[in-house]
C-alpha cells in the first residue's frame, strides 16, 4: 500500500502532466479562444479535490498563465486596447478557474469527511458486533465522536432507574473534576427529562442557560455548546450521549444525525451486553448448582469450590488479570472438582492417603472432569484447570506429572487457593488449621508443590480478605 506522501506526489505529478498536455492541445487548436481551453477544468478539479483550497488556487493560476493571451478578434484595435482586453480576459479566466477549483475543493472536503464518518461508524458497528465488553465499545464511541465531530469532549451517561441518576460510563476530553462535580439527577434537570423522552437537545451557550445545572462548572471546564442525544432501545431510555464544544456552535442536521448514529450503536452495545450478562449469569448459576449438588455428597468438601472461586478472583485481581481471563477463571474454579462425581465416596474421603487403589481412584477425578466438559464447547478454555490443578511445581503431582511453567498458569493459581482452603477447612473428622498456620504451610510449599511467584502474591493477601464469606446468599461453610 502506498504511503500518503507517495500518493500526494503522484497526484501533483498527474495534475502537472495533465496541465502540460492540455496546454499543448490549446496552442495547437488556436490558443485561448479555442474550445480546448475548457479541458483545463479537469486538472483544476483534480487539484481542488486532492489539494484543497491551495491546490485549487495554484492550479487555477497556472492554467490561466499556460493558456496564454487570447487571439485578438479585431486586428485594428490599438495596442493599449488590446493589452487591456488581454488583462481583463486573463483575470476573468483566472477567477473562473479559481471558482471551479474552490467548488471542487469544497466537494472533496465534504466527501472525505463523509467517508471518514462512514468508516468510523463501520468500525464502531464492527466492534459492537464482535465485542461483548460494554466499556470497550462505549469508550470507542466517545473517542470516535470527539475525533470525527471535532469537538472538545464526549460523554455517555447511563440511567440508573433506582437512583434516577445519569451516571458517566465512558468519557473523553473531560477532567475528573468536571465528571465528579456532582450528581446529575433527572428529576432536577428539565433538559435531561426531555432528552430521556426521546428529544435531541442543543444548548448553544451552556454556562448561561437557565436549565443547565452546572453552568459555572461548564464555564471553568471551557465548555460552551452542548448537544445531547438520547440512547433508546425498544422505546426505553437507557441514558444519553453528549458532545461539548469550546466555542459557541450551531450544530447542523448532519452533525445531529451523526451523533444519533453513535447513540444507536451505543444502545445496541448496551442491549448486547445485557443479553450476554443474562446468558453468562444463567450459565454460571447452572454450573454452580451442579457443583453444589456434587459437593453435597461429602460434607467435608461442601462449599469448597465456591470458596476457592471467590478467593481465586481476589488473587487474580492482585496478579493483574484482565476481566476476560477472570471470567474464564471463575468457571474454571467452580468446576475444578467436577470429576469427583465419578469417584466413589471412600476414595474421596481417602484423598491422598489410605490404600494405593483408593489413591488411584482419587487421582482419576481430573481426567473424569475433563471428559465431562469435553462436549461443552464454551467450557473448553477452562478444561486445562480441571485437568491440571493437582500438578506440582516440582513435577510430583498428577495426572500428567507436569513441571514448572509447563503447568497452565490458571491451574497453578487454583492449586494455591485450593491448598489453602483444604488446610483451613480440613477433612470431615479433623478440624482445619488456623489461617496463620495455613499461610505458613503455603509458603513452605513455594517452589516444590506451588508456583513461587503466585505464592508470593498470595502471601500479601490479608487473612480477613480471604476469609470473607463466599456465600452471600447464606449457604453455610465450615469453620467460619
Amino acid at each position: 500500500m502506498r504511503s500518503p506522501w507517495v500518493r500526494k506526489a503522484l497526484n501533483i505529478a498527474g495534475v502537472g502532466v495533465s496541465l502540460g498536455l492540455i496546454t499543448v492541445l490549446v496552442y495547437v487548436s488556436g490558443g485561448a479562444k479555442s474550445i480546448a481551453i475548457h479541458f483545463y477544468y479537469l486538472p483544476i478539479i483534480w487539484a481542488g479535490y486532492v489539494g484543497g483550497d491551495m491546490g485549487a488556487l495554484l492550479a487555477g493560476l497556472l492554467a490561466a498563465l499556460l493558456c496564454g493571451p487570447p487571439m485578438p478578434a479585431d486586428t485594428q484595435q490599438t495596442e493599449v486596447a488590446l493589452r487591456q482586453q488581454n488583462v481583463v480576459e486573463a483575470v476573468v479566466r483566472t477567477l473562473f478557474f479559481f471558482v471551479v477549483g474552490m467548488a471542487s475543493s469544497r466537494i472533496g472536503s465534504v466527501l472525505r469527511r463523509r467517508a471518514h464518518e462512514f468508516k468510523t461508524l463501520y468500525e464502531v458497528a464492527r466492534t459492537v458486533s464482535s465485542s461483548l465488553r460494554l466499556d470497550t465499545v462505549l469508550n470507542l464511541i466517545v473517542d470516535s465522536a470527539v475525533q470525527v465531530m471535532n469537538v472538545k469532549a464526549c460523554v455517555i451517561r447511563l440511567l440508573d432507574p433506582e437512583t434516577d441518576l445519569l451516571v458517566p460510563r465512558a468519557a473523553r476530553g473531560l477532567s475528573e473534576a468536571y465528571l465528579n462535580k456532582g450528581p446529575v439527577r433527572v428529576a432536577e434537570n428539565a433538559l435531561d427529562q426531555r432528552a430521556l423522552q426521546g428529544e435531541t437537545i442543543a444548548v448553544p451557550n451552556a454556562p448561561r442557560h437557565p436549565d443547565v445545572t452546572y453552568g459555572e462548572d461548564a464555564a471553568k471546564e471551557g465548555i460552551t455548546s452542548v448537544l445531547t442525544v438520547p440512547l433508546l432501545s425498544k422505546g426505553q431510555a437507557l441514558g444519553v450521549i453528549r458532545i461539548y464544544s469550546r466555542s459557541e456552535r450551531r450544530f447542523g442536521t448532519g452533525e445531529v444525525a451523526l451523533l444519533e448514529a453513535f447513540a444507536n450503536q451505543a444502545a445496541v452495545a448496551i442491549e448486547n451486553a445485557s443479553l450476554y450478562e443474562d446468558i453468562r449469569r444463567n450459565y454460571y448459576e447452572t454450573v454452580r448448582a451442579l457443583t453444589i449438588a456434587i459437593e453435597a455428597r461429602d460434607q467435608a468438601t461442601y462449599g469448597h469450590s465456591e470458596r476457592v472461586t471467590e478467593i481465586a478472583q481476589r488473587l487474580a485481581t492482585r496478579l493483574g488479570m484482565g476481566e476476560d481471563d477472570k471470567e474464564y477463571l471463575r468457571f474454571a474454579t467452580i468446576l475444578h472438582d467436577i470429576g469427583k462425581i465419578g469417584v466413589e465416596r471412600a476414595a474421596l474421603e481417602a484423598g491422598e492417603v489410605e490404600t494405593m487403589e483408593q489413591r488411584m481412584f482419587y487421582q482419576l477425578h481430573p481426567l473424569i472432569g475433563r471428559s465431562i466438559l469435553a462436549p461443552v464447547e464454551f467450557l473448553q478454555p477452562v478444561s486445562a484447570v480441571v485437568l491440571h490443578h493437582h500438578e506440582h511445581w516440582d513435577g510430583s503431582g498428577f495426572p500428567e506429572g507436569l513441571k514448572g511453567e509447563a503447568i497452565p498458569y490458571d491451574a497453578r493459581l487454583v492449586a494455591v487457593v485450593d491448598a489453602y482452603d483444604r488446610l483451613v477447612h480440613g477433612p470431615e473428622e479433623t478440624e482445619g488449621v488456623e489461617p496463620a498456620e495455613a499461610f505458613e504451610t503455603i509458603e513452605r510449599g513455594a517452589g516444590t508443590k506451588l508456583d513461587p511467584k503466585i505464592v508470593e502474591t498470595f502471601m500479601k493477601m490479608r487473612p480477613e480478605e480471604i476469609a470473607r464469606s463466599a456465600f452471600p446468599d447464606g449457604v453455610p461453610t465450615r469453620h467460619r
